[in-house]
């Protein structure tokens, strides 16, 4: 009888110590990694770069519009497959240069449009306004006198056209250039001027 009180007291008193003890205190837990701002020398910057000046762009610009320009007419007509334009007495042409003989221009007068075509054995020249024209051989034009004939202009000489006294001349080649240059209108009234010399002799 003893021992079973005695066995009831010791487990009374495990029961009582077991009760007393301070339970662990549960780990921290690690705070959330937060990531670090980079520094100054970590954080790759973009510095955009500064344009160009027009300073520094127009002597390239002029470098690259020279390669395909030239302002010498004479050597426009002996290269061909150019268009000029320039101005000669005070008069602004553009010239379309098949060849050196062959070769189409107009010029602007006096609120004119005055359009020519030499295709080397002959040369029309006409006003797109009225629809008039004139036509010659080319080697006639050096007999003629007049400066007009029915009302318009005598074409000039090849040998005027193909002159170094042009200015403000801009030359470019341009592949464009064809035969279709040297197309006469149809919708053009066209004096010979050739039978008019015979019919006045």
């Amino acid at each position: 009888m003893k021992r079973i009180f005695f066995a009831i007291a010791v487990l009374l008193l495990l029961a009582a110590c077991a009760a007393q003890q301070p339970t662990a205190p549960a780990a921290p837990t690690a705070p959330a990694e937060v990531p670090s701002e980079p520094s100054v020398m970590e954080t790759d910057t973009y510095v955009p770069e500064e344009p160009e000046t027009i300073e520094e762009t127009m002597p390239e610009e002029r470098t690259r519009l020279a390669a395909y320009q030239s302002p010498d007419l004479v050597k426009a007509f002996e290269t061909g497959m150019q268009k000029c334009s320039y101005l000669l007495d005070g008069i602004m042409y553009t010239a379309w240069i098949l060849e050196e003989d062959r070769f189409r221009f107009e010029k602007a007068i006096s609120g004119q449009r005055v359009s020519a075509i030499y295709d080397g054995d002959i040369v029309h020249s006409w006003d797109d306004r009225t629809k008039q024209g004139v036509r010659l051989k080319i080697s006639e034009l050096s007999d003629q006198k007049d400066e007009r004939i029915a009302g318009i202009d005598i074409p000039m000489s090849p040998e005027a056209i193909k002159t170094d006294k042009a200015e403000r001349v801009v030359c470019v080649a341009s592949t464009a250039i064809g035969e279709t240059i040297l197309d006469v209108p149809g919708n053009v009234d066209f004096v010979d001027v050739g039978d008019l010399l015979t019919t006045e002799e």
